[in-house]
């Protein structure tokens, strides 16, 4: 008895992350790895600080006070121990760079609560959330929030007082849905950010060169990120007829550079194997594609990887090998 005692308070102790993907075995290993994650994310926030000046830079501090505040309150209030693993601070951090920059301060609060709170902790934690917390508070906010949640924001110089301008020119993403080819131009712009958008959604090759580095950290495998670009690429060349700046605007537009490195390949809402990883990754793309060619909203980053978090399930439980003398059930 004495031993089996034991034996629990070791592995709720020492490992308290045993018992649910992503099968973490201390808080300090979730802990790097979150860091890894903010520090790859960095180059995209200034930039994007840069470019939407102050109003940005709130939207920053304002998630993140709100989802590590909500955090800490949920475990003060359960009188459990809060983990210092950083996950709050990712949450908050990819939340506020999927908000447009003109959005009222109060919306990056509501997302957040809903995000930690309702997504997250109400689930078990980190390692047992069915939905991603981000892309949950960002859902509800474009669901309840039309029009200000779908505003295009033009960059302006470095803390200009002259207030954001939102406005309604079509993007790089939206001439190439309509079949038109881009401009030289218009790629150079869609790479460096210079085009109206979300908070940091558009520095293209910034979070290229992020996700680059969360997979030269193993923080990440190309099995996502790489099978769901690549699905795009090949669907946005069909449909272009072989335009290859069609592709680019696909590849490099919207969220898609965002949502494959960083909120697809999220540990608690992505298959555990490698190759429920390439289906996932397959079926993204798909999604994704289908999302732009067919309905009338450009963008569909947010809603495609919900609906993906729900079959996360049924492809572990499809994929996942049976033990050895067991029946799949």
């Amino acid at each position: 008895m004495e031993k089996n005692r034991s034996f629990e308070a070791l592995r709720s102790n020492r490992y308290p992350m045993m018992e649910a993907s992503p099968h973490l075995l201390f808080w300090e290993k979730t802990d790097r790895i979150m860091k890894l994650v903010v520090l790859a994310l960095l180059p995209s926030v200034a930039a994007s600080i840069i470019f939407f000046g102050w109003r940005s830079l709130l939207l920053y501090v304002i998630s993140i006070a709100t989802c590590v505040i909500c955090e800490i309150l949920w475990f003060r209030i359960r009188r459990k121990t809060v983990p210092n693993d950083f996950s709050a601070v990712v949450t908050a951090v990819l939340l506020a760079m999927s908000l447009p920059a003109s959005v009222p301060l109060w919306y990056p609060v509501v997302g957040g609560v809903i995000g930690i709170v309702l997504a997250k902790e109400l689930f078990g934690g980190i390692g047992r959330n069915l939905l991603n917390p981000a892309l949950t508070g960002r859902a509800v906010l474009r669901l309840v929030f039309v029009q200000e949640m779908s505003a295009n924001v033009q960059p302006q110089p470095w803390f200009s007082t002259s207030g954001l301008d939102v406005v309604s020119t079509a993007t790089p993403l939206m001439t190439a849905e309509a079949g038109e080819s881009l401009s030289s131009a218009q790629m150079i712009d869609s790479l460096t950010g210079l085009i109206a958008g979300k908070n940091a959604e558009t520095t293209a090759i910034l979070l290229l060169l992020g996700g680059v580095f969360l997979l030269y950290k193993r923080v990440i495998t190309w099995h996502i990120p790489l099978c769901m670009l690549a699905t795009v690429a090949v669907v946005a060349l069909i449909v272009g007829q072989g335009d290859l700046t069609i592709v680019f605007a696909h590849l490099f537009g919207g969220a898609t550079m965002l949502g494959a490195f960083f909120m697809a390949t999220d540990y608690s809402t992505s298959p555990t194997t490698p190759k429920g990883e390439v289906i996932y990754g397959i079926c993204c793309g798909l999604l994704l594609m289908g999302w732009r060619l067919f309905t009338s909203m450009p963008e569909g980053m947010t809603f495609i990887l919900l609906i993906m978090n729900c079959f996360v399930p049924l492809i572990d439980h499809l994929i996942i090998p049976r033990v050895y003398g067991e029946k799949r059930t």
